[in-house]
Formats: C-alpha cells, sequence, structure tokens
C-alpha cells in the first residue's frame, strides 16, 4: 500500500507540472499547415487526461476533469498587427474570454461571467489593466446574432479571416458586432479544430482563400457531446454497436469521425487504481 501510495503522488506530480504550462503561442502571420496542426496537438496534450482511451480509440484523447493545475489556457494568436489572446477553459475548451489591446493602447479583458470570475480573468491575463463583461451570451445563438449572420458558415472559415477579423479587435475600439465575428471564427479555428480533425483539415484546405465552410462543420459543433457519449457507451476497438447519425449520414467506424479530441463524458472505466500496475510500482 505504502509503494502503490508513492507511485501515486509521483504520477500526480508529474501530470500536474505538465499541465501547468497556461499559454500556447500561434503566430498567425509565419502559417504554415503543419505548425497549426502543431499548435492544435499542444492544446489536445495540455487538457488530455492520459488514464482515459474511449471505444479503443487510442489516438484520440480525452480531456481531463477536474482539471490539474491551472483552470484556463492562454492562446496567443499573433500577428504583426497585434496579439490578441484567447481563454479557454481547460475541462471543455470553451471560450471564457480574450485579451486585446484597445484604441487607448490599454490592454483589456473582455470576460463572459458565466465562464470565467474577474478574480480569475485577472490571473489568466495579467497584463490586463481593465475588464469588460461580454453580455450577450457565450453560445453561438447569441453571437451570431450580435455578429448579424443567419449561420457563422457565412463567416467562411479559415486564418486569413481570423486574421482580418483580428484587426477589427485590436488597436481599436470595441465594436460588439466586429467582436462577435471575430469569437465566431476564433472558436472554430481554435476549440473545434482541436476538437475535430475534419475541422483541422478543413482550415488547411481553406488556406489562404478561407472561403468554404459547410454544414458538416456545424453538426461537428452541435454535436461533441453526443458524439464523445456514443463512443464512451457503445464503442469497442473503434466499431460502434449500432450505426450512428449525427447530421452528415450513418457511421458504424468511429475513426469515419475524424476526432481531434472526446469530451470527457465519464471516467469509471478507467483510473488511476485500474492503471497503476505492478512495473509502474516498481520503477517507483
Amino acid at each position: 500500500m505504502k509503494i502503490y501510495v508513492v507511485a501515486t503522488i509521483a504520477w500526480i506530480l508529474l501530470w500536474s507540472s505538465a499541465w501547468t504550462a497556461n499559454a500556447i503561442t500561434f503566430d498567425l502571420d509565419e502559417y504554415d499547415g503543419k505548425v497549426y496542426s502543431n499548435v492544435l496537438e499542444q492544446i489536445r496534450s495540455n487538457v488530455e487526461d492520459p488514464r482515459l482511451t474511449y471505444g479503443g480509440m487510442y489516438r484520440v484523447p480525452v480531456m481531463r476533469k477536474p482539471v490539474i493545475g491551472d483552470k484556463y489556457l492562454s492562446i496567443d494568436l499573433e500577428t504583426v498587427q497585434g496579439t490578441v489572446s484567447l481563454g479557454l477553459n481547460r475541462e471543455n475548451l470553451y471560450t471564457a474570454a480574450y485579451l486585446a489591446e484597445n484604441n487607448q493602447k490599454v490592454f483589456t479583458a473582455y470576460y463572459f461571467s458565466k465562464q470565467i470570475t474577474p478574480t480569475e480573468l485577472g490571473k489568466l491575463f495579467p497584463k490586463a489593466a481593465a475588464i469588460v463583461e461580454i453580455k450577450y451570451g457565450e453560445d453561438y445563438q447569441a453571437i451570431e446574432t450580435k455578429a448579424r449572420v443567419k449561420s457563422r458558415i457565412e463567416l467562411g472559415l479559415g486564418i486569413q479571416k481570423l486574421k482580418f477579423m483580428m484587426a477589427r479587435v485590436t488597436g481599436k475600439a470595441r465594436e460588439e458586432n466586429n467582436e462577435a465575428k471575430f469569437l465566431l471564427l476564433a472558436i472554430q479555428v481554435v476549440s473545434e479544430a482541436a476538437r475535430f480533425k475534419y475541422i483541422e483539415g478543413l482550415v488547411r484546405k481553406n488556406y489562404p482563400d478561407d472561403s468554404a465552410s459547410n454544414d458538416k462543420v456545424i453538426q461537428f459543433e452541435k454535436n461533441w457531446s453526443a458524439i464523445s457519449k456514443a463512443v464512451y457507451e457503445n464503442a469497442k476497438d473503434g466499431v460502434f454497436t449500432k450505426a450512428y447519425d449525427f447530421g452528415f449520414g450513418k457511421v458504424r467506424q468511429v475513426k469515419d469521425l475524424e476526432m481531434g479530441l472526446f469530451m470527457n463524458v465519464g471516467g469509471a472505466k478507467s483510473s488511476i487504481e485500474s492503471n497503476v500496475t505492478d512495473h509502474d510500482i516498481a520503477v517507483v
């Protein structure tokens, strides 16, 4: 028992040290498809629980819940015009806030109050000299309404579109319409692409025109929880026990969903106790 406790503590210390790094940088001016994919892999590695595997999909990480270390992760989007930092919740990759310099050269953190508190915001973005609550809601429908688009498909999807809207929120007076368009693009290019390799691939394919998005993207974004739950409950060795339709045709093979990251919908099938082997204990 004593050896087991030592092994468990060592495992926790190892992974907590890996998870506390809370900033990843992405230079959009130096865009390269491989660099973009590497950024997404860094995000996946930062939030994954290496103990968990869903449906026998060993190459697809599962998010850790609850997190160890920092609750939020900063993604620093850099261009020659300035940097905009996204604050992501490390339990679900929801966008909680962003940091940008306004037209008065004041670094300001804009945040969704249901996702992050002012105290947490100060820790995430210590450069912020001011904070502003985003009051129109963090769900896609609310952001689309503020962006004055019927669907985010209208905005296209890709790096150049994101750079264009970044230029509208950094070094400028705040305009909620532009802010909402920026958020719609940033959420999809970063968080959704980390969740779905299909979206990652589309962003890479679209460059530099960024003209194409489609309903399959929307269906993936709407069904992350449902897909994760289906794989967790009804898939073995990468095959579903029955056909599923998530809005773009029936699938039986989990690999056909091109997942990048599963939501944590349960952990009872894997735990520290079941994953600390005799070999692990002997090494410690």
